[in-house]
């Protein structure tokens, strides 16, 4: 990331360093974690306060009065992606201090021999020359007042280390070169140390190695090719913290989640990491092939996780909640030890506390903003799906009953293993569903959106040339009637397609998705179409003349709007550009209001008293005052949810309001009159009322699309007076599904109509 920003979000290391809170077992908590970061400097643009050095403010005691743990943060440059070796030396050169006993406590052979091993991974001597590496000054090593090498070694609870040296070696050599073998037995003896280093301690630890990608076969990541998407995980612990019976109970309870997850019509849709939690690495058996194409050797089968697991995994391996935004699923593996026969099993526990956060942030989502976009299948589905895992949970209760011996009887250790794959097959459900929601593209209605915009500048092009040749009355008795027929048969056919589009899992479209996009490709082909066959007059029949093109004020507006009009599409190539969509619509508009205005000015100087200056004077009095009126109206502002940090809601008249009240769901109803009668009333003193574009738009388009707006903001309004009405259920879940009006989809397509 280029351009890290502060988290603020709930997070792990937020939770990691709060100082606790509270009375545990009736002594007062005594601190938060101490921490160690060594690596790349993103992490300290994205977490300032979490990754703040102690070492300065240890010289009180501040450690004892604040109750805060000690931190040592040794951030490094990492966007040198020419540098193989900076990043990677600051980590390697500092882990000893944590890992390795200090000198004074222990002079072993085998610790003096590991010392000097990495000393050896070190390529750049100038590294030791650092002031952490100075013995002889304490205020500028690693030590302080308050923490000495000791401390170091014996007491930190986290270390993370982030290394850079193969990711800047895939890009700047390959994935094939020598480089990379170099740096890859680098990490590795790094990794055996690490490893040989914890064996010794008595302190429980677990390390967890991994990628947050891959790399394609140039050495490059960004896109979504398995190669570049896929990383690997690995996780050691000191302490045995899994068996083989526990690994066999894990294999089921995700087995059978995969069954609950594809049984379901929603679940059979999901990407396949999310249904399944195995995976064969096909990426070396895809290099080996015969003469025919066969594989040499069979992928083998791995265990899967996605990323987004980690979160939930660390944070409750480390005794912390789960962040409130995390929608992962913890990795089952490391809780399905089931020593103590007395206890609940941990994965079962582990599980339910997960899925219990997953709901708490549904719940949350639904009743803090109307317009969360969720169905009412969705949430009546993960509604029902919690109920049924705590229904069994209960069940499960019941049969232990009073005799924790029960527990090891074979068939409540089955019945333990169904409720974990209820609650496991729960939480990925959420996840699956809002993944298709928020990070996953249609690809039918993108094409259906492009072709839209397409058949838009053809009707529009169409339209202008016909009007050179003939009267609008003309085009519109021509053309009208195919244009209602297309659109008719376009959502018709659409409609009937989109149910093997969502069936073979191409889309997840809604049969209204369907119904809009084929009447709007319907409507703009069958248009085209009726005026580019008329026989009696070419469509570009005027084009050999090129008289069109001779620069007049008319034609120069033109180019002017046609530019406009290519900026605004182009505009959706680009995130950041559709984001500021609002922005980039005033950009363009104003640029076409100072085109008229300023040829406005040229028609009124090259003219003498006459109608011609008038005119011009007219023009260029609505041009300045629509200027004004853009600007003023740019201050009325609802804020996309990227926007939020750089931009404040004034449109609901309260910047912690959502949803629009019923004064101003009125006020839009009286401007559908009011604006297009005002504009109307303008024109007449002209006679540019009498002319078909101002008959097609100001009477029919204007109101039409002002009138879509308007009930969009009256369905707004309907649902904010529903949700107050709903507060008080107990399930907010069960509450919108049930009880709510959610006009999400017919406010989206109003919206989208209103805008097209």
């Amino acid at each position: 990331n280029f351009a890290g920003s502060t988290v603020d979000e709930d997070n792990w290391l937020q939770a990691l360093r709060r100082p606790p809170i509270g009375i545990i077992n009736g002594t007062k908590a005594a601190r938060s974690h101490n921490l160690v970061f060594l690596g790349d400097d993103t992490w300290i643009s994205m977490f300032p306060n979490e990754l703040s050095d102690t070492q300065a403010t240890e010289t009180n005691d501040t450690l004892q009065k604040s109750r805060t743990g000690w931190a040592r943060v040794r951030p490094f440059p990492s966007l040198n992606v020419w540098d193989l070796d900076t990043v990677d030396d600051g980590v390697l050169s500092r882990l000893p201090m944590f890992l390795l006993p200090p000198e004074s406590e222990n002079k072993s052979e085998i610790i003096r021999k590991e010392r000097e091993q990495w000393r050896q991974l070190v390529k750049q001597p100038h590294m030791w020359e650092h002031s952490d590496f100075n013995e002889m000054t304490q205020a500028n090593s690693m030590v302080s007042d308050k923490v000495g090498h000791a401390q170091l070694h014996h007491e930190w609870d986290m270390i993370i280390a982030h290394g850079l040296g193969v990711d800047h070696c895939g890009h700047r050599f390959g994935p094939d070169h020598s480089a990379i073998s170099h740096k890859l037995a680098q990490m590795n003896t790094a990794i055996e140390l690490i490893v040989n280093a914890i064996d010794r301690d008595d302190k429980p630890t677990a390390l967890y190695v991994f990628g947050d990608h891959g790399m394609d076969n140039k050495g490059d990541h960004g896109g979504d090719s398995p190669r570049e998407v896929d990383a690997g995980l690995w996780i050691y612990s000191n302490r045995k913290w899994h068996s083989k019976e526990s690994d066999e109970r894990t294999a089921r309870v995700l087995r059978n989640a995969q069954e609950l997850i594809s049984s379901n019509a929603l679940g059979s849709s999901f990407d396949q990491d999310l249904k399944e939690s195995w995976w064969r690495n096909t990426h070396l058996s895809d290099d080996y092939k015969s003469a025919s194409g066969e594989h040499l050797f069979e992928a083998p089968e791995l265990r899967s996780v996605s990323q987004i697991d980690l979160v939930s995994t660390l944070s409750l391996s480390l005794g912390l909640p789960i962040p409130f935004n995390n929608l992962g699923t913890a990795i089952p593996e490391m809780f399905a030890s089931d020593n103590d026969s007395s206890a609940e099993w941990g994965l079962l526990s582990v599980l339910r506390l997960n899925a219990a956060q997953v709901l708490r942030y549904i719940e949350k989502y639904v009743s803090n903003s109307r317009s969360h976009g969720f169905t009412d299948d969705a949430l009546r589905l993960w509604n029902d799906m919690y109920n049924q895992a705590e229904d069994s949970y209960r069940e499960l209760a019941d049969a232990i009953g009073q005799n924790p011996k029960n527990r090891r009887q074979p068939h409540i250790r089955e019945l333990e293993e169904r409720v974990a794959a209820e609650y496991f097959a729960f939480t990925r459900m959420v996840l699956g569903s809002l993944r298709q929601m928020w990070a996953q593209f249609d690809p039918v209605l993108i094409l259906a959106g492009l072709c839209t915009l397409v058949l838009s500048i053809a009707v529009l092009l169409a339209l202008y040339a016909q009007s050179r040749l003939r009267s609008l009355d003309i085009i519109i008795a021509r053309a009208g009637w195919p244009c209602i027929s297309g659109g008719i048969a376009g959502a018709v056919v659409f409609r009937a397609l989109s149910s093997v589009f969502v069936s073979s899992g191409l889309s997840h479209m809604t049969s209204l998705d369907a119904t809009v996009a084929g009447l709007a490709m319907g409507a703009a082909a069958t248009f085209c179409v009726a005026l580019v066959s008329d026989s009696k007059a070419s469509t570009f029949a005027f084009v050999p003349q090129l008289q069109w093109l001779a620069v007049t004020p008319a034609t120069v507006l033109n180019v002017v709007a046609a530019v406009a009009t290519i900026i605004h599409c182009l505009a959706f190539s680009s995130n950041s550009f559709t984001f500021n969509e609002d922005s980039i619509v005033l950009y363009t508009v104003q640029t076409l209001v100072l085109a008229t205005s300023l040829l406005s000015v040229r028609a009124i100087l090259s003219s003498s008293a006459g109608p011609k200056r008038a005119s011009g004077t007219r023009a260029l009095v609505c041009s300045l005052l629509i200027l004004v009126l853009n600007r003023t109206l740019a201050y009325s502002t609802v804020c996309r949810e990227e926007q939020l940090s750089a931009c404040t809601p004034t449109f609901y008249g309260a910047p912690s309001a959502s949803i629009s009240t019923v004064y101003l769901a009125a006020a839009n109803v009286v401007m559908v009159w009011l604006v297009p009668s005002t504009v109307t009333y303008a024109l007449r003193r002209s006679y540019s009322d009498r002319a078909m574009v101002s008959k097609l738009w100001v009477s029919l388009g204007m109101r039409v699309s002002m009138g879509m707006a308007a009930a969009y903001w009256v369905l707004d309004s309907i649902d904010g007076q529903t949700a107050s009405g709903a507060a008080a259920a107990s399930s907010p879940t069960r509450s919108s599904a049930v009880n709510g009006s959610d006009w999400s989809d017919m406010r989206m397509a109003l919206a989208r109509m209103a805008a097209g």
